[in-house]
């Protein structure tokens, strides 16, 4: 069943804008592999954190818009978990 996601990434400050922009567009072209269709992407920029992560406090924040089957959000999150530019991510399905 086809279903409305949101995605908030932030990625490692040792990025430049330009490095972080590109590994969205990864982000994003994987979820267009697994069938999924993007809607939009929020570019916050580079912002600091609540906490400290990995001893870094900065990261780019990029809120990502798509819908995707709900089968394939395990696939998404095998992906995001071992690619190290990638310090937090959530995926939260939207309620219609």
């Amino acid at each position: 069943m086809t279903k409305d996601y949101e995605l908030m990434v932030i990625y490692s400050p040792k990025l430049s804008s330009e490095e972080a922009e590109r590994e969205n567009e990864s982000v994003l072209n994987l979820i267009r592999e697994n069938g999924g269709e993007i809607i939009k992407t929020d570019v916050w920029g580079r912002r600091y954190l609540a906490y400290a992560i990995n001893k870094l406090n900065e990261g780019y924040y990029y809120l990502n818009y798509f819908k995707l089957e709900s089968t394939a959000v395990k696939n998404l999150k095998k992906v995001y978990n071992i690619n190290e530019s990638i310090l937090r991510y959530i995926v939260v399905a939207k309620e219609v």
